[in-house]
């Protein structure tokens, strides 16, 4: 009869240590999914503004409108500066195309490859759909915040491992950490400035450290508003480079 008993002692904690982990894993993806809807929520219009600083003190300034319908289909055309006016870069489902106008055609492009020329990745810009490419887990929870990490699903993810801070109290990103297949830190962001357009508050600056190289780069909304009219031509490989 003592045996029975220890047993089902025995059987009740492996339930019940279960079902805790799988309710913080549950936690987890709830928390970043309110994260990714303020980050990138349907149907708006934007301009964003990249300044990367590179190590012999030179300076590059971009700013790029951005026509995003929702996770799976986002448009970007360089505004300035003037020599790359006309480029276009876009997001359909899990492919990203860049359409270049001196050589009038598209090619693809890696989601871990630099946007344009900094130290964003165009999977850092462009696809801000992490439930979809990564399995979060609660790494750790303090008083004011969540410590959550996000582990690859396949090898196509731009990178192997991120962690990232969130505020309890605004659900806004504070920090991120991003990892290589050996655990190697690459690169940390920053996220401040938080602001409301519309309906979505959100962290309106974002400094990207590259770990390895020293270097550094800047994003900046300077404008965002919700758009529904965008045309789905706009979402088509085939129109990179025509009037839509």
């Amino acid at each position: 009869m003592k045996k029975f008993i220890l047993a089902t002692i025995a059987g009740i904690a492996i339930l019940t240590s279960s079902f805790l982990a799988v309710a913080v894993a549950d936690t987890a993806s709830e928390v970043i999914g309110r994260v990714e809807k303020n980050l990138s929520p349907p149907n708006f219009k934007a301009i964003y503004q990249f300044t990367n600083y590179r190590l012999d003190g030179t300076v590059g300034t971009y700013e790029i409108r951005f026509l995003v319908k929702d996770v799976n289909h986002s448009h970007g055309y360089f505004l300035k500066p003037e020599r790359e006016k006309g480029r276009e870069v876009l997001r359909l489902k899990d492919t990203i195309w860049t359409f270049m106008p001196s050589v009038a055609r598209a090619v693809r492009v890696a989601d871990r490859e630099s946007f344009a020329g900094g130290d964003f990745s165009n999977a850092d810009v462009m696809r801000i759909d992490w439930l979809a490419q990564y399995n979060p887990s609660m790494a750790k929870e303090t008083k004011n915040q969540f410590i959550i990490d996000l582990v690859a699903k396949n090898t196509e993810a731009a990178y192997a491992k991120m962690r990232l801070w969130i505020d309890k109290t605004n659900t806004q990103p504070v920090q991120q950490y991003f990892y290589d297949s050996k655990g190697t830190l690459l690169k940390v962001c920053k996220y401040g400035s938080i602001k409301t357009f519309g309906a979505v508050t959100r962290p309106a600056k974002l400094v990207m450290e590259n770990v390895i190289t020293k270097l550094k780069s800047e994003m900046q909304i300077l404008d965002l508003q919700f758009e529904s009219k965008i045309p789905d031509g706009r979402y088509v490989v085939d129109n990179l480079g025509k009037e839509i």
